[in-house]
């Protein structure tokens, strides 16, 4: 059976996205890069909210053609490679509202929830990431469908903007399963549910 795991980034005070709506205080370097390259090609579908899901899918179908956004312009190299597998990857959006969407290999879900995510994790083939948003995230929390927690710790406190963590499963105990940082200051962490 697949796993589910949630893939995030975060600051160090919990926020997914700054007060604006923002992005801009993620880091990244090529060691950043590399991990995120290794970690789209452990999987072959994707996760999203009707949010996230509309802001990925303005920028990553035309990203290869814009290098001028990888953590290092001069190399743009994994950031263009992290768009043919963001492309290419199975994209799965739940919502009630979106009707249709051009981004290729994507899937729009309305149904239930849980019963939806049960059925994908009965279907054949790797692990599915989680790519939030919060709305989605807590929803999959609360149910109990996350089987992992991979949070991408940023080394900075935006004070206010959009939680992580919205009252999901209040009391859960997660246990370790891994800790990276990297040069740029950012700290993976890898929990399970115990």
């Amino acid at each position: 059976m697949r796993k589910i795991f949630l893939h995030i980034f975060v600051s160090v005070d919990g926020f997914i996205e700054s007060e604006d709506k923002s992005l801009d205080w993620m880091v990244g370097d090529d060691e950043v890069e590399d991990y995120i390259n290794g970690m789209l090609g452990s999987i072959d579908s994707m996760i999203l909210g009707r949010k996230a899901f509309e802001l990925l899918a303005g920028y990553w179908p035309t990203a290869a053609e814009n290098p001028s956004e990888a953590a290092d312009p001069a190399r743009p190299e994994r950031h263009v490679e992290a768009a043919h597998m963001m492309n290419a990857k199975q994209k799965i959006v739940f919502s009630r509202t979106l009707k249709e969407t051009s981004w290729a290999n994507s899937t729009i879900l309305g149904g239930d929830l849980a019963e939806e995510v049960a059925r994908l994790k009965r279907q054949p083939g790797r692990d599915i990431a989680l790519f939030g948003g919060a709305a989605i995230t807590n929803s999959m929390m609360r149910l109990g469908l996350l089987d992992e927690y991979r949070l991408l710790v940023n080394p900075v406190m935006l004070g206010a903007g959009t939680p992580l963590f919205q009252g999901g499963r209040g009391g859960s105990t997660l246990q370790l399963v891994g800790s990276r940082s990297f040069d740029c200051g950012a700290v993976l962490v890898s929990y399970r549910p115990k």
